[in-house]
Order: C-alpha cells, then sequence, then structure tokens
C-alpha cells in the first residue's frame, strides 16, 4: 500500500475505518436505538461518495454517509409496504465541540438540497457522533440546547438533536463484536491515553480475525501510520517486537509493517550500543576514582545519567588524574 495514500489522523483515519461497510453495520447494530435497527434493511447499507463541507473546512472536519432502505417488514395503515430511504450521517470528534449540533444540520441541509435538485423528495437523516476525546462530552447535543430560551420560542422553529456515542465511557467489550471495528474503536479510545502501550497487543490482536492475509496486511499498514503519528511516545522497538510477536510470518516484505519492524530492531541495536558505551563509562568513572583514592560511586547512582553526562564526569576525573601527576 502506498503510504501517501493512507490515512492520517484523525479525520482520514476515521473515513478509512468507516468507510468498510462490515464495520459501519457493526456499528449500526450495537450503537443505534434498537427500535430505528429494527426498521432498517441493512443488506441495503451503501456508503455514498459525496461531501457536504466546503472545501475551506475539509481538512477540520469529516463527513460520512451512508444510505439504508427501510426494511420491507413495514406497512402502512393500508397493509401496503412501506417503502423508503434514510442516510446515517457520521462524524467524529476528539473535542467536546459546543457548535457540533450546527455543523450537522448544515450537513443535513445540503443532503436535502442535493437530493431536491435531482428530483428527489426530502428523506430522513439520522445524525451520529463519535466522540473519543479524554474526557466525558459536554457540549450540547441538541439545538434548543445549543441557542437556549424558554421551550416555547421552539415550538414552531427547528429542531434538532444527535446522538453522541462517547466510546471512553463504554467498556471494551461493548464497543464491537466486529474486529476491526474493535481495533477502530480501540484506537480512537486509547491512542492518547497513557496506557495504550498495554492494550497494544489487544489492538493489534484484532486484525488477526479479518479476512485474507491481503486484508490483514492494509488494516496493520494503516493501523501502524496512525498509531506512530497521534501516538509517538510508543518506541519504535516496541511496537516492532509486538508486530513480530502477533504476526511472525504475514508481515509482506516492502509493506509499511517491514519498514516500521526494520526501524524497530535498528532502534533497539542502537539503544543497545548507547547502554553498552554507557556501561564502559561507568565503569572508567570508577576506575578512576580508585586511582584517585576517592569513595567507589555505586553503578545504580548513574543509571539516569545521559552518555554526554557520564563523559563530562570522566573527564574531569582524568583532569584530576592529570594534576595530580
Amino acid at each position: 500500500m502506498d503510504q501517501s495514500k493512507l490515512p492520517t489522523p484523525h479525520n482520514n483515519f476515521f473515513q478509512y475505518a468507516l468507510s468498510h461497510p462490515a464495520a459501519a453495520r457493526n456499528l449500526i447494530e450495537l450503537h443505534l436505538p434498537a427500535d430505528l435497527v429494527q426498521i432498517l434493511d441493512l443488506d441495503s447499507l451503501e456508503l455514498q461518495k459525496d461531501s457536504f463541507i466546503d472545501d475551506e473546512l475539509r481538512d477540520s472536519y469529516s463527513d460520512m454517509l451512508y444510505s439504508i432502505r427501510l426494511s420491507g417488514r413495514l406497512s402502512g395503515q393500508d397493509g401496503e409496504p412501506i417503502e423508503g430511504q434514510v442516510y446515517l450521517l457520521l462524524e467524529h470528534k476528539s473535542q467536546s465541540d459546543p457548535m457540533t449540533c450546527f455543523q450537522m444540520l448544515r450537513y443535513i441541509v445540503r443532503i436535502w438540497e442535493q437530493r431536491l435538485r435531482k428530483g428527489q423528495s426530502l428523506c430522513p437523516v439520522f445524525p451520529l457522533v463519535i466522540y473519543h476525546g479524554q474526557e466525558a462530552w459536554s457540549a450540547p447535543v441538541g439545538l434548543e440546547e445549543l441557542i437556549g430560551g424558554p421551550g416555547v420560542l421552539f415550538e414552531y422553529g427547528v429542531r434538532m438533536a444527535f446522538k453522541i456515542l462517547d466510546i471512553g465511557q463504554i467498556p471494551d467489550e461493548l464497543l464491537a463484536t466486529d474486529p476491526f471495528l474493535q481495533s477502530v474503536l480501540g484506537l480512537l479510545k486509547y491512542s492518547r491515553t497513557r496506557d495504550f502501550e498495554d492494550k497494544l497487543e489487544f489492538i493489534l490482536r484484532c486484525l488477526l480475525e479479518i479476512g485474507t492475509v491481503e486484508l490483514q496486511t492494509e488494516h496493520l499498514d494503516a493501523v501502524l501510520v496512525y498509531i506512530t503519528t497521534v501516538s509517538p511516545s510508543i518506541p519504535m522497538e516496541t511496537l516492532a517486537m509486538t508486530i513480530q510477536k502477533i504476526f511472525p510470518t504475514q508481515i509482506e516484505p516492502g509493506s509499511i509493517a517491514d519498514e516500521y519492524m526494520k526501524k524497530g530492531r535498528q532502534e533497539g541495536k542502537q539503544e543497545g550500543k548507547q547502554e553498552g558505551l554507557k556501561e564502559g563509562q561507568i565503569q572508567l568513572i570508577q576506575t578512576l576514582q580508585e586511582i584517585l583514592g576517592l569513595p567507589l560511586s555505586d553503578a545504580s547512582t548513574f543509571q539516569d545519567r545521559s552518555l554526554d553526562q557520564l563523559q563530562a564526569i570522566t573527564a574531569e576525573l582524568r583532569q584530576q588524574v592529570r594534576e595530580r601527576n
């Protein structure tokens, strides 16, 4: 996979991940209201390619629009089946944005405008916001809450609200049953937390349950690009060791995962070389202290010192030896 075409945080990764129908379907089944799911024909789920964002906002926001037909089991008062279409509008947020409701309303109006231009009728649009901030969502989820004022003012005005999926408040086992969606929501939930390194193995293991080796490789590459961009504090060596542990025979030569493993091994070698140099400097310091008749420092006292600091101590002790001679 061309790395230049891979998702980057957070918008592009969200679009990449939720463009997979199986992941979107699992999200709908688990996190939309049950009475809504019952009236939807999920087999008709189809990603819409049109976007409804201003060009100048495209780098800041991402919209994902799915169309779904109403279930053929529905019938009207005359007993005839009810035919119709529903749109599911997905948006993600990493911060509790107070203007989200207004933003979603703009999207919905643009969807309707486009349908009217095509000679189509208006149809329901269900907005769902996936939130992965560090704190619980606190912004308004409806226009009345956003604008404020007595309820009577909204009786004949525009009313709108959206469903918020605050994944930080949902137990891991309830996030998803689809393994790819598990890895996606797990990444969004933990990628900026202190315990992300502890969750990394589980998130990557989810990819083992995904289809073919080719598909696993594609998803792994996308996930690794996201991890190394959003969570640069994870040592490359740790990432490489985890990949090797989970995918011992499935890394394709030349893939992004292969490149990261090579970088991780090189980082490990450099770290080992650095530790060896530090150990040598500590032994030299102790030798010089012995020559000077100074109390020998325990090696543990130097563990937090950098190589440059140890070399500076060595230079000072050598100068003392030269002055004594």
